[in-house]
């Protein structure tokens, strides 16, 4: 099994979508989560190159060995990750399932209109595919606002943007008198929105008590900043696809990278352990041994125990495919 596959397959172990993270949400301050939702995933499957055709921006994946019929809800969004080797790209599926379904699939085919992604396409086919079923708002925060964010009306409450296409986010708030997730001029309920790991929610506090929040994500293919709120922080999350830890960029990022530990499975499936970059030497060593582990590829989990000054911004940059010209 490749190390991709691998990774893939290891994820659905987890009995809730992998790669939590704890952060505080500060009251007074702009909190950009970064993250998004990376739910479990329901199937992979290989492809062969004549199972992936394009006509002008339409993909489609013809798959003889799966029902999607039967496997997939008209009423839910989901996400088509294609995997290029150690490269991913997601595609959202049905995305305004909930309030109009209109599924993009038949019994044994999915059908999604990208250009970006047809042009990518014409010139490299994946080599597989991944299924999500993509979490909602409500998933994500708590239909009942189990997080504690400050309830109110739309001009009090705090704000959630949350995508509504690749361009547009829209705030939301959660309602204290509907006791739901709502849209300023609309009663409809908002929480049923889906939340995409490529498209990270942002949150806008009002004055308030400090918040912690569990989010369910992971880091997307795109880097994302995430903020380590305090002194000692342990972040958890994980990588979309099997990186080196030269390749996440880690070394260029963190504030003092020598003072902060990174813990990786350096074996696949193995125990996290700790890492360090030796800048005199320009490499990643294992801190218990000494072992230059710069190129060993990291699957799945990644924890990072920063010691910085507050605060501290860590970019975790993953392999992204070209802009097709």
């Amino acid at each position: 099994m490749s190390a991709t596959a691998a990774s893939l397959h290891a994820e659905t172990a987890y009995s809730t979508p992998c790669g939590y993270i704890q952060t505080d949400l500060n009251a007074k301050t702009t909190g950009y989560l970064g993250l998004g939702v990376h739910p479990e995933a329901l199937m992979q499957h290989t492809l062969e190159e004549n199972n992936i055709t394009v006509s002008g921006s339409k993909i489609t994946i013809t798959d003889p060995d799966v029902n999607f019929t039967d496997l997939m809800e008209t009423d839910s969004a989901y996400v088509l990750e294609l995997i290029f080797g150690d490269e991913a790209m997601a595609l959202p599926l049905n995305r305004d399932a909930w309030k109009k379904p209109a599924p993009s699939w038949t019994a044994n085919k999915i059908t999604v209109d990208d250009k970006s992604a047809a042009d990518l396409i014409k010139n490299s086919k994946p080599v597989s595919y991944v299924l999500r079923k993509a979490r909602t708002l409500n998933d994500v925060l708590g239909g009942d606002n189990t997080f504690s964010l400050k309830s109110g009306t739309s001009g009090t409450a705090d704000a959630v943007y949350i995508s509504t296409s690749p361009s547009i986010q829209i705030p939301v708030y959660h309602s204290a008198t509907e006791n739901k997730w709502m849209r300023r001029g609309s009663r409809d309920d908002m929480g049923l929105l889906p939340v995409f790991n490529h498209e990270p929610l942002k949150i806008v506090r009002k004055a308030g008590n400090g918040v912690q929040a569990f989010v369910i994500g992971e880091v997307a293919q795109k880097h994302q900043r995430l903020q380590l709120s305090q002194e000692s922080t342990l972040l958890h999350t994980g990588l979309p696809v099997p990186q080196t830890l030269l390749s996440t960029s880690l070394h260029t990022a963190l504030p003092d990278p020598s003072s902060d530990v990174v813990y990786v499975p350096l074996t696949p499936g193995g125990p996290l352990e700790p890492c360090y970059y030796d800048s005199s030497s320009g490499q990643w060593k294992n801190r218990d041994t000494g072992e230059n582990v710069s190129s060993t590829a990291v699957e799945g989990i990644l924890n990072i125990l920063s010691v910085t000054r507050l605060p501290a911004y860590t970019t975790v940059q993953t392999n992204t495919l070209p802009t097709p010209q």
